[in-house]
């Protein structure tokens, strides 16, 4: 007759032999395969789920931003962040917040993938002022000194909302030469391949470590109310070489004079 079951040896006391080294060696090998197989797929999954509450936050902001615009003669906001001689942060109007009574939830304002301690200041700007007033968006600048929509001829190739680089305390970014080189304020965005040195001058220097924090990409609110994940050089003109100064694509669709003085 078979036995019901066939297991380990039995010593000849009755007891079950142990586990040899080499299985014991082999069994942990096997899991550490499957957790390096494993691990990196659940860290890509929290990142997508990241990526979609960003976009997300985004889709509320511009759906504010559209509401604001019909009750608003049909004008962006226009705010006030660059403070002059005299002025204190009182004076401060953040883009954000006249689109408030629409939203009233300072969350959405927060990427859940940035969490930083920014070490470049606007001159006004401290840590424990940057905690009160804080935002992972920018707005371009176009649009937050009161720009009209009708001058947007292509609103939905035309970038509006666009995510903060990390370490910079900063509210809006400028499409336009700002820069002592002539180049235009990507190094204030996230996955730009660019990064701020100099508050004060506009200087930035190549970052290759600022790839984009989804996946090597960022999200994008357009003039138009819909929100896009997309590589930043995609959102750059494809006739121009990625690293020309004056390539400022889907940042100035149009390609519009400075409006900071209005």
């Amino acid at each position: 007759m078979k036995p019901l079951f066939v297991g380990r040896p039995v010593c000849a006391s009755g007891a079950r032999a142990a586990f040899t080294l080499i299985e014991l060696l082999v069994v942990i090998a096997i899991i550490a395969i499957l957790a390096a197989i494993l691990f990196p797929v659940f860290a890509q999954a929290r990142e997508k789920a990241r990526q979609t509450t960003c976009l997300s936050n985004q889709k509320q902001i511009m759906l504010a931003q559209m509401m604001y615009v019909q009750d608003y003669d049909e004008r962006f906001c226009e705010t006030h962040h660059d403070l002059e001689e005299g002025e204190t942060v009182a004076d401060l109007y953040v883009w954000y917040q006249p689109l408030q009574p629409y939203i009233k939830n300072d969350g959405i304002f927060r990427c859940p993938s940035l969490s930083d301690t920014p070490t470049l200041f606007p001159s006004f700007m401290t840590p424990d002022i940057w905690r009160t007033v804080r935002t992972d968006y920018l707005i371009n600048g176009f649009f937050s000194h009161g720009i009209a929509l009708a001058a947007v001829a292509t609103p939905a190739e035309q970038i509006v909302i666009a995510e903060r680089n990390r370490n910079i305390a900063f509210f809006d970014y400028h499409p336009w030469a700002s820069a002592p080189d002539g180049q235009w304020e990507r190094g204030f965005i996230d996955g730009s391949n660019y990064r701020l040195t100099d508050p004060e001058s506009g200087a930035q220097v190549i970052d290759p470590s600022n790839r984009g924090r989804h996946s090597e990409g960022s999200n994008y609110g357009f003039a138009d109310g819909h929100v896009k994940y997309m590589k930043f050089t995609a959102t750059l003109d494809r006739n121009k070489p990625v690293d020309d100064v004056t390539n400022v694509g889907m940042h100035n669709r149009d390609n519009l004079p400075p409006n900071d003085e209005h």
